[in-house]
């Protein structure tokens, strides 16, 4: 049986006996491993944070959107989408959870002396604090009832509450949206930007007036939920049947959500892939300097390997201990890398006021790049100890 203490302990006595040349060789492999578990976790990080932001607006796997016009089409397309096939998807869908229409137009608001333009204004169903999943903090959100009976309510983000009222609350007043007259309602809680837009600079009205105060009665998009995602292509073939039947054509497209997660996930992955792999040049480049190194190490210890040999030190003795050391240095290169890239990591995502995902699969594969790299590096050097004569490795002078 190979005895495996021994060698380990020379070599891990060798390393010691040359702390400062050790810790250069390994440099290349800290650097290439600390760059990897980095990146990868920056990546982590960045897609935790697009998925959160999107579920925090009701984006899940349950959800499907129907958007007007062909999907391949590049131009701008024609709104075909209308009040009706909300009415129709409502009366003929099965488990049909919240459907949500979006009506999108210009909306200036005058409160006496001031003015402001939102950014959003939109026509939405009472079904958008559940669908979206932003409830009003101040007041409440319109009914179903208002809805259909055209009550000339709104509901308003904090920005456009702070922009006309300050500090002070906005529920009851009366305002002027496009010249049309509304009473706040509500005020939606803070959702703070997606994508560099501010949600909160938005007014929401009942979708029955959108032709009289957004000018429009053709639907920019449609979002809907399903009670589980299962029921998730049931859904699309029961609106695509009920919209095919009142258009006579299928003049619009849809998209699942957990397609766009996918998609997400996927261009992130990619992302992180390309920048890992470059990072991981690193590896290979140490790999290089390591065998460098354990070959002037061989020619340096001529006399102490003909000694060993002479004294009944037998071929594999000698490979494993070199192997042994070149293991010994990329694996310690590969925790100090480790350590130097999560706290790395931590850092840029504090800075970045992101949550740090610590890619500990990345550490893991590290490690074993690390291992493999160390052994391959390693061997010829250790060919060329273990096959070197004693007689003339003791009359070697260095």
């Amino acid at each position: 049986m190979i005895n495996l203490v021994d060698p380990f302990k020379i070599a891990f006595s060798s390393l010691l006996s040359n702390r400062l040349r050790s810790l250069l060789t390994t440099l290349g492999v800290i650097i290439g491993v600390a760059a990897v578990i980095t990146l990868v976790s920056m990546g982590e990080g960045a897609k935790s944070y697009i998925l959160t932001q999107i579920g925090s607006w009701g984006v899940g796997s349950n959800s499907i959107t129907i958007n007007p016009g062909e999907e391949d089409n590049t131009s701008m397309p024609e709104l075909t989408l209308t009040y009706e096939d909300t009415v129709a998807l409502r009366q003929k869908m099965r488990n049909l959870q919240y459907l949500m229409p979006e009506f999108v137009g210009r909306g200036r608001l005058v409160y006496g002396p001031k003015s402001y333009i939102a950014g959003f204004a939109l026509g939405v169903s009472p079904d958008y604090p559940f669908a979206y999943k932003q409830k009003p903090v101040d007041g409440r959100f319109f009914t179903a009832a208002e809805e259909a009976g055209r009550k000339r309510v709104a509901v308003i983000g904090k920005t456009v509450a702070r922009k006309l009222f300050g500090d002070f609350s906005p529920v009851g007043e009366k305002v002027k949206i496009n010249n049309v007259g509304f009473n706040i309602i509500g005020v939606l809680e803070e959702k703070g930007t997606l994508l560099s837009y501010d949600m909160d600079d938005i007014v929401l009205i009942p979708s029955t007036l959108a032709q009289l105060t957004l000018g429009t009665n053709k639907i920019w998009e449609m979002f809907l939920t399903v009670d589980n995602e299962n029921q998730v292509p049931q859904a699309v073939a029961e609106v695509k049947k009920i919209l095919i039947a009142r258009h006579h054509k299928e003049d619009f497209h849809i998209h699942t959500q957990q397609g766009l997660i996918d998609v997400i996930n996927n261009v992130l992955n990619a992302m992180t892939g390309i920048v890992s792999a470059i990072a991981a040049i690193s590896l290979l480049v140490g790999g290089i300097g390591i065998m460098n190194i354990m070959l002037v190490s061989v020619t340096e210890r001529t006399r102490e390997i003909g000694i060993r040999k002479a004294i009944g030190a037998k071929r594999s003795d000698i490979f494993i201990q070199f192997v042994f050391e070149s293991v010994l240095i990329t694996m310690t290169g590969a925790v100090i890398g480790i350590m130097i890239g999560t706290l790395a990591a931590w850092g840029i995502m504090a800075v970045l006021k992101l949550e740090a995902v610590i890619a500990w699969n990345a550490a893991y594969y590290a490690c074993l790049v690390a291992f493999l790299v160390g052994t391959f590096f390693g061997v010829y050097p250790a060919m060329r100890a273990a096959r070197l004569d004693p007689v003339e490795a003791l009359r070697y002078e260095v």
